[in-house]
């Protein structure tokens, strides 16, 4: 080896290290810089929404032969600054079955008329996250409420394409009281500020009417005639997927920040 390439060696191991530290600081005050982007601010609130079934179950499921579909919201916020607990409101709507008439008069017109069954949900939810070091971030969920149980009937001009609504009106309705709870998951998509939400939930619902479908439905006048009143236990299993995102109010200066947080972690989970 010449002298040359002695001398040169340990210049290039100068220079290398010297880089990888620049790259490191580098590195570092990027990742600061991302911290103080997502999570400078005073306040937050998580807002939610989702697809979702609804499989009625037990003495409801015998009723109701039929999974419903529909979807849903919620809005949640920390109750403790250090401690991984939410609070919030969840509320959805699903339809669990029709019956549709169509009528088309001697001048061409289009008329449909169509009985609807849905409930909607409304809950107050705790939610807990266990402190967990993995990708997915875990969660059980305590959920208190009503559900709302309708028909409806409505009748539309479908003439040429134009679906107006003439009328409407309600046929029954009724509520039931819900409680149950609920497990499920989250994965980040984005940062910290969108992601991807996997629950299932039972909720338990004590007695309401609702209108069902009768075992002999083949002969009817109008579709309200197809269905019965009945009356149970409002059992209900809902798995859904959906997206939640975060939302930041009040940006604070670094200084204030820094005192407030102590970690990356602790400011949300």
């Amino acid at each position: 080896m010449s002298i040359k390439n002695i001398l040169l060696f340990p210049a290039l191991l100068i220079f290398n290290f010297s880089m990888g530290q620049v790259d490191q600081v580098e590195d570092e005050n990027y990742e600061d810089e991302v911290i103080e982007e997502e999570y400078n601010f005073k306040k937050s609130i998580f807002l939610g929404t989702n697809f979702q079934l609804g499989i009625p179950l037990g003495k409801f499921g015998e009723n109701i032969d039929y999974t419903g579909w529909g979807f849903g919201g919620n809005v949640m916020w920390k109750l403790k600054k250090d401690v991984p607990v939410y609070a919030g409101i969840d509320f959805s709507f699903q339809n669990y079955d029709f019956q549709a008439v169509t009528e088309v008069t001697f001048d061409f017109e289009e008329y449909e008329t169509k009985t609807k069954n849905s409930i909607v949900l409304s809950h107050v939810q705790v939610r807990y996250y266990p402190e967990i070091d993995f990708f997915l971030h875990p969660y059980v969920e305590g959920m208190i409420g009503v559900k709302s149980l309708f028909t409806r009937t409505i009748l539309t001009d479908k003439t040429d394409g134009a679906n107006d609504q003439i009328n409407s009106q309600f046929e029954n309705s009724d509520f039931a009281l819900s409680l149950g709870g609920a497990i499920g998951f989250e994965i980040p998509i984005s940062k910290n500020y969108l992601f991807l939400d996997v629950r299932c939930s039972y909720l338990k619902g004590n007695s309401g009417e609702y209108y069902v479908r009768k075992e002999d439905d083949s002969v009817y006048l109008e579709p309200i005639d197809v269905f019965e009143i009945k009356n149970s236990a409002t059992d209900l299993f809902v798995p859904q997927i959906g997206i939640k995102f975060l939302i930041g109010f009040g940006n604070q200066n670094d200084e204030e920040y820094y005192e407030e947080n102590d970690s990356y972690d602790e400011e949300e989970y």
